[in-house]
């Protein structure tokens, strides 16, 4: 009889190849062997028991381990620590990966937290998430704060998951935290690309406006008239088209 498929405590899917749960038993080792891991992020008190350690050299997977202190009364991880964590999650090379604490909950909770800060999502919505898996169902004042205020400097890789910022890079400062890009090429690309967007806009818009001047122009030529009221209006219409055009070209250099 083949022994069934059981995923780890509180495990669940994080994002596409990132995964998280409660410390592995043996039971679990078939369900995990499925996932294809390329590394297992172990955040507990002592090195992971031999079993594990065999399953993971079975497997390839290398498996990392975070010495963390079992939680009682306050954070029991540094911002450090979390940093080196996420520039392992993030790098394509160590994925798809499982990230575990003692019981899923807390600790592995506030790695998965500071990732979304990284990923953009606004404190209410990180914190939502890192509640639902909580035992008491009430996150800590430490724990609340500790989000909060993580803002340490991350090491962005050569190249990013799809789902970290749609894979590449669409701003020009994150909001809370402070990055380092090892491939500076990856920030000037996205400017480049916003100037030359800029400058595509600009060129439609005069395009149309030329169209429309040039239309207007010939139905003119058509009417011989001496009204000089009426040439000042015309005059003073390209002057307006005109500065449109420049304050519209000077918005696509800045943008």
């Amino acid at each position: 009889m083949v022994s069934p498929l059981i995923t780890p405590f509180r495990f669940a899917i994080v994002e596409d190849e990132v995964y998280r749960g409660a410390y592995p038993k043996n039971r679990n080792y078939r369900f995990l062997k499925r996932l294809k891991l390329k590394t297992m992020l172990s955040l507990v008190p002592d090195p992971p028991v031999p079993e594990l350690l065999e399953f993971c050299q079975n497997e390839n997977i290398k498996n990392i381990h975070f010495h963390v202190r079992k939680v009682k009364d306050n954070v029991p991880l540094n911002y450090n620590k979390v940093v080196q964590l996420i520039q392992i999650i993030i790098d394509p090379s160590s994925l798809p990966v499982f990230v575990h604490c003692l019981d899923g909950a807390n600790v592995t909770g506030l790695v998965i937290a500071c990732l979304r800060k990284l990923q953009m999502w606004n404190i209410s919505s990180a914190m939502g998430e890192f509640l639902r898996y909580l035992r008491g169902g009430v996150i800590s004042s430490e724990e609340s704060e500790f989000v909060e205020k993580f803002s340490a400097e991350i090491e962005i890789p050569c190249t990013i998951p799809t789902w970290l910022w749609g894979g590449h890079v669409t701003f020009n400062k994150h909001p809370t935290l402070k990055l380092k890009f090892l491939d500076p090429n990856m920030v000037e690309q996205q400017e480049q690309q916003k100037k030359k967007s800029g400058f595509h806009v600009v060129e439609v818009v005069e395009k149309r406006v030329g169209a429309n001047l040039l239309e207007n122009l010939l139905e003119s030529s058509d009417k011989v008239t001496t009204d000089y009221d009426k040439r000042d209006e015309a005059t003073e219409a390209d002057v307006k088209v005109s500065r449109t055009l420049q304050a519209l070209a000077l918005e696509g250099l800045d943008y």
